[in-house]
């Protein structure tokens, strides 16, 4: 990225460390430099790990060069000191995040030169000659460097008390090994999970039966699903085969005639564009991608020019951005997305079509606009980095694409005055599907090219399922709810045949586990539901984490073994389990905390709120957790009884990550403890 900023600046060369010239010098951080000092470096006496020793409240916080970038920092250092140089250029990433990167290495080196901010979304050299000619004063940034300070101090805060307490109780517990972490994201995160599995754990399946029948009639058949509507409740169900089977011998052979034969057109519109989360939900539905790894493709794509900053969390442009859109469109046409051509060519005949107030609302934009491809031709990408470009490529370039329509069709149909539904749809007109086609699901035994082929002769897409919800119709049930696809033309009042009828059984099944894409869903929709409105308001643009953070807290979680991840779906492990139920603290596990900082923080940011009164009140309430931890009962190790003596063996971690056993010390007896299903 530097070098990036140098070779459009116009400076020469590609050095290690610093690229200079021109009466101007480029360098870099590479990450973070600077990180936050650990206890024992205030204090050796903070080193032990002591009830007598929490809270812990450094005065002032300290911060240390990172050890194995330290010779990056002690470049960068000695530049800010360079007495030749008289002013310093903030262009780290324009953001709460990149301005905490910059403030931290600017005042570990003790400079206190004027400092300018250059603030960009795009690495193009269009891009960043604009951005150098439109800097600030780097003291209009004052309220968002300190809210990035605050944020910072009273995450340190937060883990390090906490982590600590609750490792303390754990070991008072029984357990012997192993530190217990807790954090303001991570905790409520991992509970996201863990109550999830709890509820799959806890559900009891209960069976059905529906009745189904075939129906002949002169233009074609069809099958209609038996339904019963009492004071305004559908009843789609039997509690018992005998009520199903009975029904059906009672209308065998009946007479049938059309209720009811309704259409109605639906329009769908083009979806918003991308954000990370989204992209990253997008990639793991579509191609089994983690958030990190679809972060990392981002990252790469954005240094290579060819997309706008990946660590956003808006889904619209400016209307500054859609002026530069036409050179976006030119970019895809030279690039090597061939088979977007015909699209193209299309809009060529249609131009010059603006993107509508759907897509571009300045209201919406904080730092960074939505993600697009730049002005810089796509060439020579292959394998994920291509499948990522092409997503966020397709889902521009459908934003100027109409409405997909589609027919609907539902027919009642009456036997002996019982009656039976059926929906239709048909595709009419493709629209911006036609450019993003949505994710479709494979059918069981097919490949996914065969699914794709298919859907695509049927010129439609299969109707998705919903993620992450409690479902009491079965998978195979779900498939039949509609037919998608033609029906026979009938009408109302037109007699038919009762062909065949088909009691079949089911079971409400629990709600489903969740890939990586639902978490960073429920991550990104946590709080929403906080009664408190300020605090919903504050959460409805981030939830937990940031964009940029979700991926490596996932990860952190994985390491830290209170999850793992098996094929596509996360699964907290016993250790994961046991945090969530043990923590008495139910602020550390409720989104609601972090509501109440993102509200405050960005108070901070306008310059509404003092840092100290915010900082005042987190010491508060970290002294309030860890008294609360020290008080409450030590929770219960859980483990089965020893095979030989009978007493409750203890739960410890194995050295390999992830796995736990069961140990009688008496006995000298190891047992390892079942995974999850």
């Amino acid at each position: 990225m530097g070098r990036a900023v140098a070779e459009a600046l116009g400076l020469p060369g590609r050095g290690r460390s610093l690229i200079e010239g021109n009466g101007l010098v480029v360098t870099w951080c590479v990450g973070h430099l600077v990180e936050a000092l650990n206890p024992e470096g205030y204090d050796p006496a903070w080193k032990a790990w002591r009830w007598d020793r929490l809270p812990i409240f450094p005065e002032p916080f300290r911060y240390v060069a990172i050890p194995q970038t330290r010779d990056q920092f002690d470049v960068v250092a000695r530049l800010l000191n360079r007495e030749d140089i008289t002013e310093v250029v903030n262009a780290t990433d324009a953001g709460r995040e990149g301005e905490l990167i910059f403030d931290l290495v600017y005042r570990l080196a003790d400079c206190t030169k004027p400092v300018l901010r250059f603030w960009t979304s795009s690495l193009t050299p269009e891009a960043i000659q604009e951005a150098y000619q439109a800097m600030k004063p780097g003291e209009a940034y004052t309220g968002l460097r300190e809210a990035a300070r605050s944020r910072q101090e009273a995450d340190w805060l937060v883990g390090i008390n906490a982590t600590r307490a609750q490792t303390l109780r754990m070991r008072r517990a029984g357990a012997e090994e192993g530190v217990w972490s807790v954090g303001r994201v991570q905790t409520p995160t991992l509970a996201l999970l863990v109550r999830r599995e709890l509820e799959i754990r806890d559900f009891k399946p209960q069976p059905f039966w529906t009745l189904r029948a075939r129906f002949a009639h002169p233009n074609g058949t069809y099958e209609g699903r038996w339904f019963k509507e009492t004071e305004g409740q559908t009843q789609e169900r039997f509690a018992t085969e005998e009520e199903a089977r009975g029904l059906a011998a009672k209308l065998e052979g009946k007479p049938g005639r059309i209720r009811s034969a309704t259409g109605r057109t639906e329009k769908k519109k083009p979806e918003l564009l991308y954000d990370l989360t989204a992209l990253q939900k997008e990639a793991n539905k579509r191609f089994n991608l983690t958030a990190e790894e679809t972060l990392g493709l981002a990252q790469n794509l954005y240094e290579k020019q060819l997309i706008s900053y990946p660590r956003t969390n808006s889904r619209h442009l400016t209307e500054a951005d859609a002026q530069k859109a036409p050179q976006w469109i030119k970019s895809l046409a030279q690039g090597q997305l061939t088979e977007l051509g015909p699209f193209l060519d299309e809009l060529r005949k249609r131009w010059p079509v603006k993107l509508d107030k759907r897509f571009v609302n300045d209201k919406e934009v904080e730092d960074h606009a939505a993600l697009v491809p730049t002005e810089k031709p796509a060439r020579g990408l292959v394998g994920d980095e291509l499948r990522i470009y092409e997503l966020i490529a397709r889902r521009f370039l459908g934003a100027y694409f109409p409405d997909r329509v589609e027919a609907k069709t539902t027919i009642i149909t009456e036997v002996e005055g019982e009656t039976f539904k059926t929906n239709g749809t048909i595709v009419k007109e493709e629209g911006w599907s036609a450019v993003d086609p949505p994710h479709r699901r494979k059918k069981v035994g097919m490949t996914a090219d065969q699914a794709e082929a298919e859907a695509g002769a049927k010129g439609h897409l299969p109707k998705a399922g919903p993620q992450g919800e409690a479902q009491d119709v079965p998978s195979e049930e779900e498939a039949d709810e509609e037919t998608e696809g033609g029906l026979p033309l009938v009408k109302k009042g037109e007699g038919v045949e009762v062909a065949s009828l088909h009691p079949k059984e089911g079971k409400t099944t629990p709600p489903k586990r969740m890939s990586e894409g639902d978490l960073l869903s429920a991550m990104q929709g946590a709080g929403r539901d906080l009664d408190d409105e300020a605090l919903r308001g504050a959460m409805k643009d981030c939830g937990l984490g940031t964009p940029a953070t979700r991926a490596n807290m996932i990860e952190t979680l994985i390491k830290r073994a209170y999850i793992e991840r098996k094929r596509n779906v996360l699964l907290p492990t016993d250790k994961g389990i046991r945090l969530i139920q043990s923590l008495p603290a139910e602020a550390l596990c409720s989104a609601e905390l972090t509501g109440n900082w993102e509200a405050r923080l960005e108070r901070m940011r306008r310059g509404e709120e003092a840092r100290e009164a915010f900082m005042a009140d987190i010491r508060g309430f970290v002294a309030g957790v860890v008294a609360d931890l020290q008080e409450a009962p030590a929770p219960q190790i859980h483990g089965s009884p020893c095979p030989k003596c009978g007493q409750p063996m203890r739960v410890i971690p194995s050295t390999r990550r992830g796995d736990f056993f069961h140990r009688c010390s008496p006995c000298n007896l190891m047992e390892p403890v079942p995974k999850t299903s």
